[in-house]
């Protein structure tokens, strides 16, 4: 698994390839929401992989985000509950990740 907090632009679209793409190692194929930073971001690093923009493949991810909204105060647009710096989005994210983890047995 693999994040990154940032906004919807190209540097975002290209940091999280390459954060997906260390975590995973080969990837076979890229679906994105319709958002045109995507196609710009993988055109510009030139990625090989075919890039498709798709609801069907996303509607997973999108929902885990409104999760994170939902059972994190920090990441709820209108809340002025919790510190919202990056240092502290990605604190909580590695946090809430980790627990989340199913652990094996034994």
């Amino acid at each position: 698994m693999a994040y990154h907090v940032g906004d919807n632009g190209v540097r975002s679209a290209t940091a999280i390839y390459a954060l997906a793409k260390a975590a995973v190692g080969q990837i076979s194929a890229i679906f994105t929401d319709a958002n045109s930073c995507y196609h710009l971001a993988f055109q510009r690093i030139g990625a090989p992989e075919p890039h498709q923009q798709t609801k069907a493949q996303t509607h997973l991810i999108e929902a885990s985000d409104a999760s994170f909204r939902d059972m994190l105060a920090r990441f709820n647009r209108r809340t002025k509950r919790a510190s919202k710096t990056q240092n502290m989005l990605e604190i909580t994210l590695d946090i809430f990740l980790a627990r989340k983890r199913p652990q094996s047995p034994g």
